[in-house]
């Protein structure tokens, strides 16, 4: 059993008092008070080895909270129960890159060095979310810009892919960015324009009959008034030419239905009117569709940004650095201070060297090492000594058994010839 060296005299001078703070902060670097009194003097470096270790245990939390604020899905209950896991866990180990160097009396650089990488990364991890908080403000506008931006740049892709009149466009980014919208003005504009061109048609006819019976029926009023002409009599009155020729006119309507085929006309006119109508109103209709379409999309895409993200607010961090020297020299002096805040106590063992502490704890390590030697030695000369002990008390016995089986069978013996010596004296009969 390792047993703990004490200082069998009184001081010279009294010892500096000790807080209870100050033990509980040494105490988490690990070091052994017993061996700390005698060189009360180590207890000051001890104390601000084991404050900065805490400290850094308490901004890693911090920084953990700041992380798990920006996370939309995680219970606002378990961001303190998180961030004080994650403090412990970065104390711990903090904790053991200090205390594994206790007693080392060289500055090895193969010991410190890869603590030393352990305690830069750890500060990166705690560094980066408490950068983000201290240039919030600039981030959080920086990131509201890239929101615009973005919701300008997906609005004006919808709408140039969507066009109100319809018209399929082929660029390739538009590929993803086509809406699926039930449009009626195809069927509109194709009974508009069948029934346009037959307008047409029954209109030329139309016109081109009441042509053949405008003239016939100017030539039947000259005869019938007199005016002279190649095709008229010029006599005046109601002769067998003007009633021949009257006639001619109103078979000529009859037989052509002028005046039905003119109503049809009219009445093929006013239909369209109104599908012409109808096609503004579709394309109206669609256009508006397109437009609330459009807008579903773009609240959709909003809903779905939520709360900022530590990577969005990140991204914001890097493209305020890009354009500004201040912002940039800024964050990495406070990255890297928080970075060496992490590092120190592993620097400060390294550069510093040996202390007396260091000195005393590895000959008291040393010590027990050889107390150790000494009582395994001790034991297994003891246990040697009760080895041979049980030999050789083991032997005795197996003597005394073989003597008392010898005693047993002469006794045997004895009585056997004094038993037959009767008998031959005849005082015991056969």
């Amino acid at each position: 059993m390792t047993r703990t060296l004490q200082p069998d005299l009184e001081p010279s001078r009294p010892a500096r008092p000790d807080s209870v703070l100050g033990r509980r902060a040494r105490r988490v670097i690990g070091v052994r008070e017993d061996v700390l009194d005698w060189v009360p003097e180590e207890r000051p470096r001890y104390t601000r080895m084991g404050v900065i270790v805490v400290v850094t245990g308490v901004l890693s939390g911090l920084s953990m909270t700041v992380l798990l604020t920006r996370m939309t899905d995680i219970p606002v209950l378990l961001v303190p129960l998180v961030a004080t896991l994650w403090g412990l866990v970065i104390l711990a180990l903090d904790s053991w890159l200090i205390s594994s160097t206790h007693g080392q009396s060289r500055r090895k650089a193969m010991l410190y060095l890869p603590r030393l990488l352990i305690s830069c990364l750890l500060g990166f991890v705690i560094a980066e979310p408490l950068v983000v908080m201290v240039f919030h403000p600039a981030i959080n506008q920086q990131v509201q810009d890239n929101r615009a931006a973005d919701l300008a740049a997906f609005e004006s892709t919808w709408q140039r892919c969507n066009p109100a009149s319809g018209e399929v466009v082929t660029e390739p980014g538009c590929a993803d960015h086509r809406l699926s919208i039930e449009d009626s003005r195809a069927a509109f504009r194709s009974q508009r324009d069948n029934l346009a061109a037959q307008r047409t048609k029954m209109a030329d006819d139309v016109n081109r009959d009441q042509a053949t019976w405008n003239e016939l029926e100017a030539k039947a009023r000259a005869e019938c008034r007199g005016e002279p002409g190649a095709e008229t009599t010029g006599v005046p009155g109601e002769g067998p030419e003007c009633t021949r020729n009257r006639q001619m006119a109103d078979r000529f309507w009859q037989d052509k239905r002028l005046g039905e085929r003119q109503a049809e006309l009219a009445a093929v006119e006013g239909e369209l009117r109104k599908l012409t109508e109808d096609v503004k109103q579709a394309e109206k209709s669609y256009g508006a569709r397109i437009e609330s379409e459009v807008r579903k999309k773009i609240d959709d895409w909003r809903s779905s940004r939520g709360t900022t993200g530590i990577l969005e607010e990140l991204t914001a961090l890097g493209q305020l650095s890009s354009r500004s020297v201040p912002v940039l020299i800024g964050q990495w002096v406070l990255r890297l201070l928080l970075v060496l805040l992490d590092c120190l106590p592993v620097l400060t063992k390294w550069m510093g060297g040996a202390t007396m502490y260091d000195l005393l704890l590895r000959d008291q390590l040393a010590a027990g090492r050889r107390m150790h030697a000494r009582q395994l030695e001790l034991d297994e000369e003891f246990g040697t000594v009760r080895a041979r002990a049980r030999h050789a008390t083991n032997i005795a016995v197996h003597h005394e058994v073989v003597n008392e089986q010898e005693a047993a069978r002469q006794r045997a013996k004895d009585e056997e010839i004094e038993r037959r010596a009767r008998r031959y004296r005849g005082d015991e009969p056969e």
